[in-house]
């Protein structure tokens, strides 16, 4: 079954979630002398590696890493990979050619195949795309606020994923992750760039928010107000099969996805999943480039309890918004920033463990 078709089917007989990765680029950092040798290009953070053999080995050892524990789904170190920026200071670092970043894209995907076909246990390779903010490097995809720094608008952002995201599904991936989103301006952007891109009918694309707190995105937006740019934009699904939230703090997961469930319940609609893998917690010092001690979940165990409480959330919500005899939608739940191997074994043991109680009680 393709992911697509998974995420769109109502079906009981599939398993209702399946697990992502967590912290791509904080565990290639791990791997990389301990987390202190960093990445070489701070505009390109852990798609660096993919430039030399040394760093796409360190790549490969980490999808490795992350199949072990557990994973359905690996996604590509491509997340800040891009074609320039409008209008930054940082469009004069740029240390490849577009021509360049082609093959670094490619190497990308490939790298995650090479990691699936080697393991005995089927896994899907979704593609990562981060946020315009991603690219500037200035952590201003924890605000939203492009236009500090820069004059784009909603066709500039569009532009600027539009031949990144191209490239991308040349590659032949099962999906198409759109990640950390932080802006309402953003979401119509991708949008528009979606509904002029030629996608294969087999591949999923989910796009996934970044939230302030429980109700709002890092710009200021209510969550709601993009729920409805994605259901006016993309009324019949399909472009976008599943929708929800990264790198955000467990501590919100829980009320955010209350209010993606209940929109999909009572909004009724096309069917997607919804998709969710918060970060720790922790808090990033943008200025001096480190994470702050003493700040989030850094606790496997309790990571873990408060994704499954949001399992719960959904299956609750669901439950006493949706019309009678309709399934809930399919999950893709994992980690981001700062969530360990670790923390994605432990989390297959609860997933798992649910999965086979569900059974046990005919669900």
């Amino acid at each position: 079954m393709t992911l697509k078709s998974w995420l769109l089917s109502s079906s009981d007989e599939s398993p209702s979630i399946l697990l992502t990765d967590g912290g791509v680029s904080t565990h290639l950092e791990e791997l990389q002398d301990g987390g202190e040798g960093g990445f070489e290009h701070r505009s390109l953070w852990s798609s660096s590696l993919l430039l030399t053999e040394s760093g796409r080995q360190s790549i490969l050892q980490g999808h490795f890493d992350w199949l072990e524990a557990g994973s359905d789904i690996i996604t590509t170190v491509t997340y800040q990979c891009h074609y320039g920026v409008n209008g930054a200071g940082q469009q004069q670092d740029l240390v490849v050619t577009s021509q360049q970043m082609d093959q670094m894209i490619q190497h990308g995907v490939e790298l995650a195949k090479m990691a699936v076909e080697k393991q005995s246990r089927p896994a899907y390779v979704v593609a990562s795309c981060g946020c315009y903010g991603a690219a500037l490097a200035d952590g201003s995809e924890y605000t939203g606020n492009y236009k500090r720094t820069t004059r784009i608008d909603r066709n500039g952002l569009a532009d600027f994923h539009r031949r990144k995201v191209q490239v991308l599904l040349a590659q032949n991936p099962d999906g198409l992750a759109l990640e950390t989103i932080p802006s309402i301006e953003e979401c119509y952007a991708l949008c528009d760039m979606l509904s002029l891109t030629r996608t294969t009918s087999s591949v999923a694309c989910w796009i996934s928010l970044a939230c302030q707190n429980g109700q709002l995105l890092n710009d200021g937006t209510q969550l709601s107000e993009a729920l409805n740019v994605f259901r006016e934009q993309d009324p019949k699904a399909e472009k976008i099969h599943a929708i929800g939230i990264n790198c955000c703090d467990t501590l919100h997961i829980s009320s955010l996805l209350e209010i993606i469930t209940k929109d999909m319940a009572i909004q009724g609609g096309p069917r997607r999943g919804i998709v969710f893998y918060p970060n720790s917690g922790e808090e990033w010092d943008a200025e001096n480039e480190t994470w702050r001690e003493g700040t989030g979940c850094t606790s496997p165990t309790q990571f873990v309890e408060r994704l499954m409480h949001a399992v719960q959330t959904i299956e609750d919500t669901w439950t006493n918004h949706a019309p009678p005899n309709t399934s809930p939608p399919k999950l893709i739940i994992g980690g981001c920033c700062r969530t360990s191997p670790q923390t994605i074994l432990q989390l297959r043991q609860a997933v798992d463990a649910r999965e086979q109680q569900m059974k046990a009680k005919g669900k």
